[in-house]
């Protein structure tokens, strides 16, 4: 959906009431629940969804729009402050990006925290191993409806990607993927993604796209190959001298 067309669908000059003294109703679009949630005027929630949770995005649609916002109310989660957004993953060209929803670390405690059978968490640190830095980070979830809690363990090894805030901040990045793999578990959380997990799917996406475009020029390449030497077999079996041998060795057997 292009962003005109969106600014378009909430600029009509059509008289609201204010947005704080209109009940929510379930036959409101989750566009105006969300307005009327967030206080603001449609202007600046537009605005402000744009520069936020859609910024990420080349292009995106109505229904990308409503699965997010849908995503939100159903989390809890405010789009506006980036708690939840939108992100693609580039796709080889002429295909359109596959979005997708990522949840910030300050979103998955705000999940985990707001669930009404929440009942504490626990993290353990593992002793460090040669590099220094622990082996693991256990996250133990209690709930008040369960005798059992549920605990998840995040190996450093496995998580450790070399490159940005794992360099500077290792034992928090594992500690948040420990907390969020947990929370997954003990809550069923599905379809949405912490921030680490994002880039490698990103990264996985671009990485897959130059392999494909690799492996379509190669194999245009071989298809080139194939039919220029089947031609020349062609032509050279098909041509005028090949027809007049054909002719005289056939004469010859006739004879014979």
């Amino acid at each position: 959906m292009s962003r005109n067309k969106f600014n378009h669908r909430f600029t009509k000059s059509e008289s609201r009431v204010n947005a704080k003294e209109r009940p929510l109703t379930t036959t409101q679009s989750v566009v105006d629940r969300s307005v009327q949630r967030s206080g603001l005027s449609y202007d600046s929630f537009v605005r402000l969804i744009i520069q936020s949770a859609l910024s990420r995005l080349s292009i995106w649609s109505q229904a990308d729009l409503d699965r997010l916002l849908l995503l939100a109310e159903r989390l809890g989660l405010d789009p506006l402050s980036n708690e939840i957004y939108a992100t693609e993953v580039v796709p080889e060209s002429g295909k359109k990006p596959r979005i997708f929803f990522v949840v910030g670390v300050d979103g998955w405690s705000k999940i985990i925290n707001a669930h009404p059978q929440f009942d504490g968490m626990r993290f353990v640190e593992s002793a460090p191993g040669g590099d220094e830095l622990p082996q693991y980070f256990e996250c133990t979830i209690f709930r008040k409806d369960r005798k059992v809690a549920t605990s998840v363990r995040e190996y450093m090894h496995e998580a450790h990607t070399n490159q940005g805030a794992w360099l500077t901040h290792p034992r928090r990045m594992l500690r948040h993927k420990a907390m969020v793999q947990c929370a997954r578990i003990c809550f069923g959380l599905s379809g949405i993604y912490e921030p680490d997990e994002a880039q490698r799917i990103e990264k996985h996406g671009v990485a897959e796209s130059k392999k494909q475009n690799a492996t379509h020029k190669s194999a245009n390449a071989n298809l080139e190959q194939n039919n220029g030497t089947f031609l020349a077999k062609k032509s050279s079996k098909e041509s005028g001298i090949g027809f007049v041998k054909s002719w005289v060795m056939a004469q010859d057997i006739q004879k014979n």
